[in-house]
């Protein structure tokens, strides 16, 4: 069986770019991996794109596979329902080898792994759509005058955390700057 069993760096079950996700495969018996002429992969489905992980560690029954999120292109690498993995997704290549103790060649086959939300992926980072000007209190005639007082918003492209501290904006006053 395989199964997405961690992700280094994950946040709120979203996965950014850097951040590695690893796939632990099981055997029904101890195996031994070798990797003399290639490494065996494991091929993830992010968003709609295959994506190798690669053979990390592991001993006894269990082999794990990791793979490491990339910033692909403008577009980032996402996956919005989650990392799946299809049906018998190990590949062994350049004569690379999963054998038992007696020597024979691991069966290889498993189920498919269908998009685990756990693991989703979003490496867009957010841009601004707009800033307006949404209310102003004291306001005469379309003047402001000192001590009224202005709320802006900022929209964004998607939904954003503020983790700490408080987001400032400059806005132009005449020819003066001040910070909101």
């Amino acid at each position: 069986s395989v199964a997405i069993t961690d992700a280094d760096g994950d946040q709120n079950s979203l996965l950014n770019a850097g951040d590695n996700v690893s796939v632990t495969a099981t055997f029904s018996e101890t195996v031994n991996v070798n990797t003399d002429n290639g490494t065996p992969t494991l091929t993830l489905v992010v968003g709609s794109t295959n994506r190798a992980a690669t053979y990390a560690s592991g001993s006894g029954r269990d082999l794990v596979f990791r793979y490491t999120i990339q910033a692909t292109g403008t577009l980032g690498e996402n996956d919005s329902n989650g990392i799946s993995i299809g049906a018998n997704a190990i590949a062994l290549p350049n004569s690379s080898t999963i054998m038992d103790a007696a020597l024979n060649n691991a069966i290889l086959t498993h189920d498919l792994v269908d998009n685990n939300s756990s693991y989703k992926v979003d490496t867009i980072l957010p841009t601004v759509s707009s800033v307006a000007i949404t209310s102003a209190t004291g306001i005469q005639n379309n003047f402001l005058n000192a001590t009224d007082v202005v709320s802006v918003t900022a929209t964004f492209s998607e939904s954003v955390l503020v983790p700490s501290g408080t987001p400032t904006l400059t806005l132009a006053v005449g020819s003066d700057n001040r910070t909101a």
